[in-house]
């Protein structure tokens, strides 16, 4: 098994995870374009791909116990493709344009969900740690190019944004080509072969209470994290630091530092481990005391990078330590309602912030603020970090 193909089919794929929101950028001038049509409409192509992604991730799991990831993987960098390039040819429509949004979200979710299946599929340990932060990594590098390369094809005309998503064909192609056929083990009643598959239901409802604890972290890292990404321009607005732009250069600086973050995430864990989940939460709540305190640009920068290695912190760690506390089989579940737990958070925080009656702006970082320091304090005085470490919590380990 060649391990540097995977590595580079499983990156690839990693780069349009977070293809959905490229179409963002170009609402302004796409609303032009349709006058009669509701700005809210207009704003659905940057929503919409959550949506699909979100449908997806509750079924892919279930899918990846009876069809082939690579196959999965492929259909996923092809709807992603296809949604994304249609809209070059196919314009005419608002309509036509939201079901490329759907289908392009679709596309995202069988790349979401099914890239740390095979993440914990191939490598082990270590290995699997530092891949994942190099994944996340990716993420980060494959978000911005894509956004800003697609804002440059997009500036003279909208319609040439979405030729940015032809990187699809090449990744199509590396995924082709770089990662092996995996098998999927068949089922059979006989008792000759293997048993019969469990049902996602009965999957979900075995699995160890660690694997909850870990969830409920990634949901209130997506609603802290969302409530700084949300209130960043109010407050930057408050301090009269500037506008749009500004905003977009702090986000702009703060993503280079994720994508550092990401590929340099072995030695990044080396000085956290083992209290690496709990250390991104410490990494945010320095983003929000800085941002909240300081009226300085090359401060709110810091924070940014801060705000983003925090993420990648997270997001690389919660996936390694899902696969350690589950069983083999219970894989393709569990990274499936991950996928689905991660977009949900980010899709209901600004609501859930609302229904708490949490002001707009600095009043958010503070609510942030208080669940990071929560989520912190209970990591670190139950010592799961380090029980998962040691292999205390392994799904099947024994009874003591």
């Amino acid at each position: 098994m060649d391990k540097t193909k995977i590595k580079i089919g499983v990156v690839s794929m990693a780069t349009l995870a977070m293809s959905g929101s490229v179409a963002g950028s170009a609402i302004a001038a796409i609303s032009k374009s349709f006058p009669t049509t509701p700005i809210s409409t207009i704003q659905l192509l940057s929503t919409l791909p959550g949506l699909g992604s979100l449908i997806i991730s509750l079924i892919a799991g279930q899918m990846a116990m009876h069809i082939s990831k690579k196959q999965l993987v492929l259909l996923g960098v092809a709807l992603v493709t296809l949604g994304g390039l249609l809209p070059a040819f196919w314009n005419s429509s608002i309509v036509g344009l939201l079901i490329c949004s759907i289908i392009l979200g679709m596309g995202v979710g069988f790349v979401s969900t099914i890239n740390p299946m095979l993440l914990s599929q191939y490598f082990e340990g270590e290995e699997r740690s530092t891949m994942m932060g190099v994944n996340t990594g990716f993420t980060s590098l494959g978000s911005m190019v894509l956004t800003g390369v697609g804002g440059f094809l997009g500036g003279s005309n909208w319609r040439h944004l979405y030729w940015i998503f032809a990187v699809g064909i090449i990744v199509f192609l590396l995924v082709l080509f770089c990662l092996p056929n995996d098998k999927v083990e068949a089922s059979s009643t006989d008792g000759k072969t293997s048993k019969p598959k469990a049902s996602t239901w009965a999957v979900i409802k075995s699995l160890s209470p660690s694997v909850y604890l870990i969830y409920l972290v990634v949901f209130l890292l997506g609603i802290a994290f969302t409530a700084y990404m949300a209130n960043l321009s109010i407050v930057v607005a408050q301090k009269h630091m500037g506008g749009t732009a500004m905003t977009g250069m702090i986000n702009a600086v703060g993503t280079m530092g994720g994508i550092i973050a990401g590929l340099g995430f072995k030695y990044l864990r080396k000085v956290t481990k083992p209290n690496t989940l709990a250390a991104g939460f410490v990494f945010l709540i320095i983003t929000l005391a800085v941002t909240y305190y300081f009226n300085n640009t090359i401060a709110l920068m810091i924070a940014a990078i801060f705000a983003s290695v925090a993420m990648v912190t997270v997001m690389s760690t919660a996936p390694f330590m899902l696969s350690m506390v589950s069983a083999p089989q219970q894989i393709p579940v569990v990274m499936s309602v991950f996928a689905f737990v991660n977009g949900l958070s980010s899709a209901i925080a600004p609501k859930l912030i609302s229904w708490c009656h949490v002001p707009a702006g600095a009043p958010s970082f503070v609510f942030a603020g208080i669940i990071s320091a929560v989520v912190v304090v209970v990591l670190v005085a139950t010592r799961f970090e380090k029980k998962v470490e040691s292999g205390q919590l392994l799904a099947d380990a024994p009874a003591k």
